[in-house]
Order: C-alpha cells, then sequence, then structure tokens
C-alpha cells in the first residue's frame, strides 16, 4: 500500500493549486499504472505499479508525453489534459503525472454501467460503432514523434513471442512460430496504433465518448492490428464474444470491417493475421500473470484467474491457426 498521507503531504508542495488537496484515494491499482484520485483539485494522479509492471510498455512519463501530444494533434481523440509530469523519483519515491480528471465513466465487460445495459438497442449500437470508429479513425493519424519508430507486425509479434518465452509458455512460444511463417499484411503507411484498443478505454458521458485512456502498449505500426484487437471482443467460429458484445444492439463482425474500412479509409484484406497476431499477444499477458502466480512472484488471488483462463486464450489461437480462414489468409501474404 502506498503511503497516502505522504503523497498527499507532498503533492500539495509541488502541484500547482496543490493547496486545496484534501486526500488521494486509490482507483485502481495493480498490474498496470496505478490511478489514484486528488480530491480537493479534483484530478487523476498516475504512479508506477507498486509490486512493478507485468508489461513493458510505455512508463508513465512517456505516457503523459503521448497524451500532450496528441492534445496538440489536430484530428486526434480526446485525451486528459496534463496538470504536471515529474520524472525524479526523489519527490514522491516515483515518476509520476497528474492529469485532470474526465468527466463520464467506462464500460468496464466485469462492471458495466446500468445505462449501457438498461439502454435500447439503438444506444448500444451507437455506442459500438463510435467505439470502433474512434480506434479505426487513429489510422488516419501519422504516429506522433513520442511513440519512436514504426514497428513491424512481425516484429511485435516476435516480441510477444519472447514475453510468452519468459512466461514459461512453450505452447505459445510454437503458436507464434506458426503466425511468424507467414508475412503480415498490411494496409498502408504506419500509423497510431493504440495497442489496447478494448471498449473500457473509452470514457463515456452521456452517450458520447469524452476520452480514450491507457495509453502504455501505444506503438507507430499496422493499424489492422487495432482491427485485429477489437475483433477477439466479438463472437466467431474460434472464440466467443465479451459480455457487452452479447447484447442487443452491438455490430457483428462483418459491420466491424466494413466500420473499421470506412472510417479508416484502408482495406481491411488480410485482418485475420493480425487478429491471430492480436489473441497472441492477449494470452502472452494471460501466460505471464499464471507464471507470476505459479513462481510465487506475486500472492495476487486475481492471478489464479489468469492461470484459469490461460487455456482459453491457446485454444482460441490454435483453432485460428488451424482453420480454414488461416489457410485463405495465408493466400494473401
Amino acid at each position: 500500500m502506498r503511503d497516502l498521507d505522504y503523497l498527499a503531504a507532498t503533492l500539495r508542495k509541488v502541484l500547482p493549486g496543490g493547496a486545496g488537496i484534501t486526500a488521494i484515494r486509490p482507483m485502481t491499482t495493480g498490474f498496470s499504472n496505478e490511478t489514484y484520485s486528488i480530491d480537493g483539485p479534483n484530478l487523476i494522479l498516475r504512479l508506477p505499479p507498486a509490486a512493478g509492471a507485468m508489461l513493458e510498455g510505455h512508463d508513465v512519463v512517456g505516457q503523459a508525453r503521448i497524451y500532450e501530444e496528441l492534445g496538440t494533434t489536430e484530428g486526434a481523440p480526446p485525451v486528459p489534459r496534463i496538470v504536471m509530469t515529474c520524472a525524479d523519483p526523489a519527490v514522491i519515491g516515483v515518476p509520476f503525472f497528474v492529469m485532470e480528471r474526465i468527466v463520464g465513466e467506462s464500460i468496464d465487460d466485469i462492471a458495466m454501467p446500468a445505462w449501457f445495459v438498461d439502454g435500447t438497442d439503438d444506444l448500444r449500437n451507437r455506442i459500438c460503432r463510435d467505439w470502433i470508429a474512434a480506434f479505426s479513425s487513429l489510422s488516419k493519424l501519422a504516429p506522433p514523434s513520442t511513440l519512436g519508430p514504426a514497428v513491424t507486425p512481425e516484429d511485435d509479434a516476435r516480441m510477444w513471442r519472447a514475453f510468452a518465452g519468459a512466461a514459461d509458455c512453450s505452447r505459445l512460444v510454437a503458436l507464434f512460430d506458426r503466425l511468424l511463417l507467414s508475412p503480415a499484411p498490411v494496409s498502408g503507411p504506419p500509423a497510431i496504433v493504440h495497442g489496447d484498443p478494448k471498449l473500457a478505454n473509452l470514457m463515456w458521458h452521456e452517450g458520447r465518448i469524452t476520452a480514450m485512456l491507457d495509453w502504455e502498449m501505444a506503438l507507430a505500426g499496422e493499424p489492422l492490428s487495432n482491427l485485429g484487437y477489437m475483433l477477439f471482443f466479438f463472437n466467431s467460429a474460434y472464440h466467443g464474444a465479451s459480455r457487452a458484445q452479447k447484447l442487443p444492439g452491438m455490430l457483428n463482425r462483418t459491420e466491424v470491417i466494413a466500420l473499421w474500412e470506412q472510417t479508416s479509409g484502408r482495406s481491411a484484406e488480410g485482418y485475420f493475421w493480425h487478429e491471430v497476431a492480436q489473441v497472441g499477444k492477449l494470452a502472452a499477458i494471460i501466460a505471464e500473470g499464471a507464471n507470476m502466480h505459479k513462481t510465487g512472484r506475486s500472492s495476487d488471488p486475481r492471478l489464479e484467474l489468469f492461470r484459469q483462463n490461460l487455456d482459453y486464450y491457446l485454444g482460441a489461437m490454435e483453432a485460428m491457426l488451424d482453420g480454414d480462414e488461416w489457410q485463405a489468409a495465408k493466400g494473401l501474404s
């Protein structure tokens, strides 16, 4: 546990307007960067995970720079305004940034808000379309300099293959090897790839998007990977749909692909390679969580669920590589 009283006392001294801080409260903590509410000024504090990061994505300072650059990029999605960034760990013990609090809430698959669940089919249809269009529109944006050099889909898959190997998941390593026998189709020049374009990473207010969050896995790369990631949440012959995507009014896979093409201005031909790769990426993350629990690196009981779910992700990727659609996809590579 963080010393929240210490955080509050220190931020009162260094944060612009910090004298008005009444308390620091945890919002989300655990495997990713931690989020805290700064009560009084009504701001958000982001810190590295106290137990160490499960993933080596952009650090908190890097994420703040992504937000800052996107905030001045024409056509970029709405993102929070950065109030303060501090790379010096001597100030509160770790680097951190503070951003404005965005009005709205997320649609989390575990605890979906009542307005979404109990709303009309038309509401959910519009929410789904806005979600797909928001991440599809990134395909039109040149990557900001903060993301660094472009990463090929193959190099990204090799990175997750190595991640799977470090997590002692030889079955997943072998599946990545099968995928990498075929070159990845590309839809055009590199663009912004969010890296985690799930519905829960958008904030909503009165049925409209107010912010796109959680850019820690963002990169300059092939936009079809965003499409492939989103498609995993929709029912297919190889995997089921997530809870939100099972509700009436949500799009089906064919409609998602058509909307991605319409919004991005690119062809989705060859998307299946990227869907397989993104399932592998999710499986690698699950494998690492399971390995952390198995080896005693973490006693977090939530990681037991990772172990229980790993076979599902591996089975989905294996079924995709064994299926007829993969044989057709290889012909497009």
